[in-house]
């Protein structure tokens, strides 16, 4: 009985909820990433902003500066 309940309901179910996780949408593009891109992308953009827009995006957001002298140049670039 334990046997069936574990292949008809505990494995499908991690299998489930592992792929809800990792949700991608159309090209691999994080379906949060999708919507905070549809905002910024339009027929009018300049090829220039698109860096700008990428920074946008969840997984560049999570990422931080590790030093000071890092920190300097980052702020040396955005001006």
């Amino acid at each position: 009985m334990l046997f069936f309940i574990v292949v008809i309901f505990v494995i499908p179910g991690y299998f489930h909820s592992c792929i809800q996780a990792n949700q991608k949408d159309v090209g691999g593009v994080d379906v949060d990433n999708r919507r905070i891109f549809t905002e910024f992308i339009n027929e009018n953009m300049v090829d220039k902003h698109i860096p700008g827009i990428l920074s946008y995006s969840l997984e560049f957001s999570r990422i931080s500066v590790k030093d000071k002298a890092e920190l300097e140049i980052l702020k040396k670039i955005k001006q």
